[in-house]
């Protein structure tokens, strides 16, 4: 690895400031991350695992599938087609 300097806007050092602290890395591999997938380098496997790595267990609170189709319709596919039959 090589060392070197360079100058960032303020929002530019703002933004990879809150994208290192996000994925609790340092802004310098922040930077590099960047520019690898600017620069179509890098490792993308790594790159999509550590991206389910940070993202894993986010929505466990939530309900699975099933529980919030049936939150959100009312009523299971088998009630709502016997509600259809019995219309007939």
């Amino acid at each position: 690895m090589r060392r070197i300097q360079i100058s960032l806007t303020e929002e530019h050092d703002r933004l990879v400031a809150r994208m290192a602290t996000d994925l609790g890395i340092s802004k310098a591999e922040a930077i590099r991350r960047l520019l690898d997938r600017a620069l179509g380098a890098g490792d993308a496997e790594a790159d999509a695992r550590q991206a389910i790595r940070a993202t894993a267990g986010l929505l466990a609170d939530y309900p699975d599938w099933e529980e919030w189709q049936r939150e959100v319709r009312g009523r299971t596919a088998d009630d709502r087609l016997r509600g259809l039959r019995s219309a007939w």
